[in-house]
């Protein structure tokens, strides 16, 4: 049997999830597009548009897979191609995915992040990613000249600062800093895994060069008033130490550290009290600061159990309903059933990144496995708290779903990332190993 037959037989199941995925994205595109009929019946081939590109992409994934002899992991990215498919789909509807102007970047984010995902895979699979330790400094460095320049070219907009075109660069560094901290924590593990009667005790010189390089991204976020990636980052952090040292005391401190962090936002930072007193009383200004949060929770509750249906809510009542507030959009059209369903599609992200990082041999790649995904799964957690009112709201985006370019890009990059580490890099060891075996014999 030839290796290309056979390795179109091991990716048979990612062929049906991608199948699966492919149907359901079909049916919920229909909804919106059998709305938007029902009031203007005039046919634009444009409407079709991203839904040929989104099943073009599944093709090309599959194909690329095969004729590469990937043998890494088999479910992940179908299911990211599914909450992918899912954003569009919501896109489209919520109209922020229309080709009235072509040269809109949002319009190419989707296939972007798409090629970026499957380019940093073939990079970087076959142990060729734990190179990538190497890179640990240049990593950070690349993180704060992003930063930079981002705060002395970018404009404020939103609470947030962009470039020219909406491009948010911040997004990226995400990655970056994941293998900083991979790096880092592989380098300094032992240091930080030390204890004095239970209580975490690392070494001075790790703590101090850790807060040295950790404090130059930091300073800049709070330049910037990004508390939302503050946050992110040093959660991921923290449940990292914890991942890396076992040591649980890690995050009794991060605990404290998030309670002095709420008192300087109060004393330092008026935008980020403002979103504490919109989140502890927003029927104190229901038709100013607490109309977002007030519509987000009325479009969930009018959804119900099954949702009104794709395309017949009313979901652009809620302010920024296309990026932030995303998900209550989507528990109005389709209701707890339909968040259940996503929720389970993420957990099932979440599920085979951590797998990932628990097939790896103790060190680098493991630690990098486990940063990329808590940072989404952090991102997920922290998107969806802030608009079920169960935490204040960020800023953050949704993964894969939200409205936003760079965000989605900056994941389907991580994505790749974890696909590579997924990789067994089976074909020289496996070689290697039989000529072994025939010099034995």
């Amino acid at each position: 049997m030839s290796r290309k037959t056979s390795t179109w037989q091991d990716r048979k199941q990612e062929r049906v999830l991608l199948t699966w995925a492919g149907m359901a994205v079909l049916t919920a595109y229909l909804m919106p597009m059998a709305a938007r009929w029902a009031h203007v019946p005039v046919f634009q081939w444009q409407d079709w548009l991203p839904l040929a590109g989104y099943v073009l992409s599944l093709f090309v994934a599959h194909a690329w897979f095969v004729t590469t002899r990937f043998a890494g992991d088999r479910i992940l990215f179908p299911t990211v191609l599914f909450l992918a498919g899912l954003g569009m789909v919501v896109q489209v509807r919520m109209g922020t995915l229309a080709f009235d102007d072509p040269s809109a970047w949002a319009h190419f984010a989707l296939p972007a992040g798409f090629v970026v995902a499957l380019v940093v895979t073939g990079a970087l699979k076959k142990g060729r990613v734990n190179r990538l330790e190497g890179l640990t400094m240049a990593s950070l460095a690349v993180s704060v000249l992003l930063l930079g320049a981002v705060l002395v070219l970018g404009s404020r907009f939103r609470g947030a600062v962009y470039l020219a075109g909406g491009i948010n660069p911040t997004e990226f560094i995400k990655p970056f800093m994941a293998i900083f901290l991979a790096g880092f924590i592989t380098l300094f593990g032992k240091d930080f895994a030390n204890t004095v009667a239970g209580v975490p005790a690392p070494s001075f010189r790790a703590v101090l060069t850790f807060a040295v390089l950790w404090g130059m991204p930091m300073a800049l976020l709070v330049l910037q008033r990004d508390l939302g990636l503050i946050l992110l980052l040093n959660i991921t952090l923290l449940l990292l130490l914890v991942m890396a040292t076992g040591r649980w005391g890690y995050l009794l401190l991060g605990i404290g550290g998030c309670l002095l962090l709420g008192v300087a936002v109060f004393l330092f930072f008026p935008h980020g009290k403002a979103r504490f007193d919109v989140w502890l009383e927003p029927f104190a200004d229901p038709t100013g600061k607490g109309w977002q949060i007030l519509q987000g929770l009325s479009a969930m509750f009018s959804g119900g159990w099954w949702g009104t249906g794709l395309g017949t809510g009313s979901p652009t009542v809620i302010p920024i309903a296309a990026s932030d507030f995303i998900y209550a959009a989507m528990g109005e059209e389709l209701g707890i059933v339909g968040c259940g369903i996503l929720m389970i599609l993420y957990l099932v992200v979440f599920y085979r990144g951590f797998a990932i990082a628990d097939h790896q041999p103790a060190g680098f790649g493991r630690h990098l496995a486990a940063a990329l995904t808590m940072l989404l799964a952090v991102q997920t957690l922290m998107n969806i708290g802030g608009v079920t009112k169960a935490i204040p709201v960020t800023g953050i985006t949704l993964p894969f779903i939200s409205h936003g370019g760079s965000s989605l890009v900056s994941s389907f990059l991580m994505i790749g990332m974890l696909l590579a580490l997924s990789d067994p890099a089976t074909g020289r060891a496996k070689g290697s190993s039989r000529k072994s075996r025939r010099r034995k014999r």
